[in-house]
Protein backbone atom coordinates (compact mmCIF):
# COMPACT_ATOMS: atom_id res chain seq x y z
CA UNK A 1 0.00 0.00 0.00
CA UNK A 2 2.88 2.16 1.17
CA UNK A 3 4.60 1.81 -2.10
CA UNK A 4 1.82 1.86 -4.45
CA UNK A 5 0.85 5.65 -2.28
CA UNK A 6 4.61 6.72 -3.08
CA UNK A 7 3.99 5.74 -6.89
CA UNK A 8 1.23 7.92 -6.92
CA UNK A 9 3.09 10.71 -5.53
CA UNK A 10 5.64 10.19 -7.92
CA UNK A 11 3.63 10.07 -11.17
CA UNK A 12 1.70 13.25 -10.11
CA UNK A 13 4.75 14.86 -12.32
CA UNK A 14 2.95 13.26 -15.33
CA UNK A 15 0.02 14.29 -15.25
CA UNK A 16 -2.40 15.89 -17.83
CA UNK A 17 -1.02 19.78 -17.71
CA UNK A 18 0.36 19.37 -14.83
CA UNK A 19 1.58 23.13 -14.29
CA UNK A 20 -2.13 24.22 -14.71
CA UNK A 21 -3.35 21.71 -12.00
CA UNK A 22 -0.74 22.60 -9.56
CA UNK A 23 -1.56 26.04 -9.74
CA UNK A 24 -5.50 25.10 -9.76
CA UNK A 25 -4.32 22.88 -6.57
CA UNK A 26 -2.26 25.67 -4.82
CA UNK A 27 -4.88 28.29 -5.09
CA UNK A 28 -7.75 26.23 -4.02
CA UNK A 29 -5.42 25.23 -0.85
CA UNK A 30 -4.75 28.96 -0.18
CA UNK A 31 -8.10 30.25 -0.82
CA UNK A 32 -9.73 27.86 1.54
CA UNK A 33 -7.24 27.77 4.31
CA UNK A 34 -7.36 31.99 4.07
CA UNK A 35 -11.34 31.56 4.02
CA UNK A 36 -11.59 28.89 6.42
CA UNK A 37 -9.30 31.10 8.70
CA UNK A 38 -10.94 34.15 8.09
CA UNK A 39 -14.39 33.28 8.90
CA UNK A 40 -12.84 30.99 12.01
CA UNK A 41 -14.21 27.86 11.01
CA UNK A 42 -17.89 29.46 11.29
CA UNK A 43 -17.91 28.68 7.52
CA UNK A 44 -18.25 25.27 5.00
CA UNK A 45 -16.50 27.33 1.76
CA UNK A 46 -13.27 27.32 3.16
CA UNK A 47 -13.19 24.09 4.20
CA UNK A 48 -14.51 22.84 0.83
CA UNK A 49 -12.24 24.52 -1.29
CA UNK A 50 -9.62 22.85 0.76
CA UNK A 51 -11.21 19.75 0.35
CA UNK A 52 -10.82 20.13 -3.70
CA UNK A 53 -6.98 19.73 -3.00
CA UNK A 54 -7.59 15.57 -2.85
CA UNK A 55 -9.84 15.60 -5.66
CA UNK A 56 -6.70 17.75 -8.12
CA UNK A 57 -4.53 14.96 -7.06
CA UNK A 58 -6.84 12.11 -8.11
CA UNK A 59 -7.50 13.82 -11.30
CA UNK A 60 -4.42 14.28 -12.12
CA UNK A 61 -3.33 10.72 -11.65
CA UNK A 62 -6.37 9.75 -13.36
CA UNK A 63 -5.70 11.35 -16.83
CA UNK A 64 -2.63 9.04 -17.48
CA UNK A 65 -5.44 6.59 -17.94
CA UNK A 66 -6.10 7.76 -21.52
CA UNK A 67 -2.28 7.19 -22.18
CA UNK A 68 -2.06 3.72 -24.70
CA UNK A 69 1.59 3.16 -22.84
CA UNK A 70 -0.63 3.23 -19.69
CA UNK A 71 -3.14 1.03 -21.24
CA UNK A 72 -0.84 -1.42 -22.37
CA UNK A 73 1.24 -1.81 -19.08
CA UNK A 74 0.17 -4.09 -15.96
CA UNK A 75 -0.25 -0.75 -13.67
CA UNK A 76 -3.25 -0.06 -15.74
CA UNK A 77 -5.59 -1.44 -13.27
CA UNK A 78 -3.81 0.01 -10.07
CA UNK A 79 -3.79 3.86 -12.20
CA UNK A 80 -6.96 3.31 -12.16
CA UNK A 81 -8.29 2.23 -8.98
CA UNK A 82 -6.18 1.94 -6.68
CA UNK A 83 -3.08 4.71 -6.83
CA UNK A 84 -5.33 7.96 -7.20
CA UNK A 85 -7.95 6.73 -4.46
CA UNK A 86 -5.30 6.37 -2.28
CA UNK A 87 -3.18 9.09 -3.36
CA UNK A 88 -6.25 11.39 -2.76
CA UNK A 89 -6.98 9.72 0.34
CA UNK A 90 -3.74 10.65 1.86
CA UNK A 91 -4.48 14.27 0.86
CA UNK A 92 -8.01 14.36 2.30
CA UNK A 93 -5.85 12.95 5.58
CA UNK A 94 -3.52 15.94 6.07
CA UNK A 95 -6.45 18.68 5.20
CA UNK A 96 -9.35 17.21 7.34
CA UNK A 97 -6.86 16.85 10.14
CA UNK A 98 -5.49 20.44 9.65
CA UNK A 99 -9.32 21.36 9.51
CA UNK A 100 -9.52 19.58 12.91
CA UNK A 101 -6.79 21.06 14.29
CA UNK A 102 -8.11 24.82 13.73
CA UNK A 103 -11.29 23.86 15.22
CA UNK A 104 -9.33 22.53 19.01
CA UNK A 105 -7.37 26.11 18.81
CA UNK A 106 -10.35 28.10 17.76
CA UNK A 107 -12.64 26.29 20.75
CA UNK A 108 -9.77 26.39 23.43
CA UNK A 109 -9.22 29.82 22.62
CA UNK A 110 -13.28 30.85 22.87
CA UNK A 111 -12.44 32.44 18.90
CA UNK A 112 -15.76 31.25 17.71
CA UNK A 113 -18.52 29.67 18.54
CA UNK A 114 -18.09 25.85 19.82
CA UNK A 115 -21.57 24.90 17.97
CA UNK A 116 -21.38 26.29 14.68
CA UNK A 117 -17.26 24.97 14.74
CA UNK A 118 -18.36 21.30 15.49
CA UNK A 119 -21.30 21.66 12.75
CA UNK A 120 -19.13 22.87 10.32
CA UNK A 121 -17.01 20.27 10.61
CA UNK A 122 -19.49 17.65 10.72
CA UNK A 123 -20.88 19.08 7.12
CA UNK A 124 -17.75 18.65 5.59
CA UNK A 125 -17.75 14.81 7.10
CA UNK A 126 -20.68 14.60 4.91
CA UNK A 127 -19.72 16.62 1.80
CA UNK A 128 -16.54 14.61 2.19
CA UNK A 129 -18.55 11.36 1.03
CA UNK A 130 -20.28 12.80 -1.49
CA UNK A 131 -16.99 13.87 -3.28
CA UNK A 132 -15.90 10.23 -3.36
CA UNK A 133 -19.05 9.40 -4.90
CA UNK A 134 -18.50 11.62 -7.45
CA UNK A 135 -15.17 11.02 -7.99
CA UNK A 136 -16.04 7.28 -8.15
CA UNK A 137 -18.28 7.72 -11.11
CA UNK A 138 -17.16 10.49 -12.83
CA UNK A 139 -14.74 9.05 -14.93
CA UNK A 140 -16.53 6.34 -16.35
CA UNK A 141 -20.14 8.39 -16.54
CA UNK A 142 -19.41 12.15 -16.01
CA UNK A 143 -22.88 13.39 -16.78
CA UNK A 144 -24.12 11.27 -14.28
CA UNK A 145 -21.68 11.97 -11.98
CA UNK A 146 -21.68 15.57 -11.73
CA UNK A 147 -25.47 15.36 -11.51
CA UNK A 148 -25.66 12.97 -8.59
CA UNK A 149 -22.76 15.61 -6.87
CA UNK A 150 -24.87 18.55 -7.70
CA UNK A 151 -28.23 16.99 -6.28
CA UNK A 152 -26.52 15.76 -2.95
CA UNK A 153 -23.85 18.47 -2.53
CA UNK A 154 -26.71 21.10 -2.84
CA UNK A 155 -29.13 18.66 -1.24
CA UNK A 156 -26.79 18.76 2.30
CA UNK A 157 -26.66 22.55 2.13
CA UNK A 158 -30.34 22.49 1.76
CA UNK A 159 -31.03 20.54 4.97
CA UNK A 160 -27.93 21.77 7.13
CA UNK A 161 -29.46 25.44 6.63
CA UNK A 162 -33.85 24.65 6.65
CA UNK A 163 -36.01 24.00 9.33
CA UNK A 164 -33.44 21.46 9.77
CA UNK A 165 -31.11 23.41 11.10
CA UNK A 166 -31.52 23.87 14.74
CA UNK A 167 -32.26 20.38 15.69
CA UNK A 168 -29.40 18.64 13.77
CA UNK A 169 -26.94 21.13 15.00
CA UNK A 170 -28.36 20.33 18.13
CA UNK A 171 -27.82 17.25 18.07
CA UNK A 172 -24.42 17.03 16.15
CA UNK A 173 -23.04 19.28 19.41
CA UNK A 174 -24.14 16.44 21.71
CA UNK A 175 -21.79 14.09 20.15
CA UNK A 176 -19.12 16.44 20.47
CA UNK A 177 -15.93 17.71 18.78
CA UNK A 178 -14.03 14.59 19.13
CA UNK A 179 -16.53 12.22 18.03
CA UNK A 180 -16.97 14.34 14.70
CA UNK A 181 -13.71 14.46 14.18
CA UNK A 182 -13.41 10.73 14.10
CA UNK A 183 -16.82 10.45 11.69
CA UNK A 184 -14.70 12.85 9.81
CA UNK A 185 -11.85 9.90 9.35
CA UNK A 186 -13.91 7.32 9.19
CA UNK A 187 -15.67 8.97 6.46
CA UNK A 188 -12.53 9.21 4.50
CA UNK A 189 -11.55 6.13 5.05
CA UNK A 190 -14.92 4.31 4.20
CA UNK A 191 -15.05 6.58 1.16
CA UNK A 192 -12.22 5.53 -0.09
CA UNK A 193 -12.94 2.33 0.26
CA UNK A 194 -16.08 2.92 -1.70
CA UNK A 195 -14.50 4.48 -4.14
CA UNK A 196 -12.07 1.59 -4.83
CA UNK A 197 -15.31 -0.89 -5.24
CA UNK A 198 -17.25 1.30 -7.31
CA UNK A 199 -13.82 1.57 -9.58
CA UNK A 200 -13.69 -2.45 -9.56
CA UNK A 201 -17.45 -2.74 -10.78
CA UNK A 202 -17.20 -0.37 -13.17
CA UNK A 203 -13.54 -0.91 -14.31
CA UNK A 204 -13.80 -2.68 -18.01
CA UNK A 205 -16.59 0.11 -18.38
CA UNK A 206 -14.84 2.93 -21.05
CA UNK A 207 -13.07 6.17 -19.97
CA UNK A 208 -15.58 9.05 -20.44
CA UNK A 209 -14.66 10.95 -23.32
CA UNK A 210 -16.42 13.83 -22.03
CA UNK A 211 -14.29 13.72 -18.11
CA UNK A 212 -11.00 13.97 -20.68
CA UNK A 213 -12.12 16.04 -23.36
CA UNK A 214 -9.26 17.84 -22.79
CA UNK A 215 -6.86 15.11 -23.60
CA UNK A 216 -8.73 13.80 -26.16
CA UNK A 217 -8.77 17.05 -28.09
CA UNK A 218 -4.99 17.78 -27.82
CA UNK A 219 -4.21 13.98 -29.12
CA UNK A 220 -5.66 15.09 -32.34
Amino acid sequence: MLKDIKLGFKLLRYGYKLKLNVIMFVFFAVIGIASDIMSKGTSIIGGVYFMMCGMFTFQLIMSMDVSELIQSTSLKKKLQIYIPVMSSTVINLVVFTFLVIERVILIQNSVADKKQLIFTLFTLDVELLTVYLYTSICYKYYVLGFIVFMVLFMGVFTVFSGAAFVPVSNAVFKLGLPVVALLGYIAILAGGAFEILIGELLYKKPLSEFAFRGFFRDAK
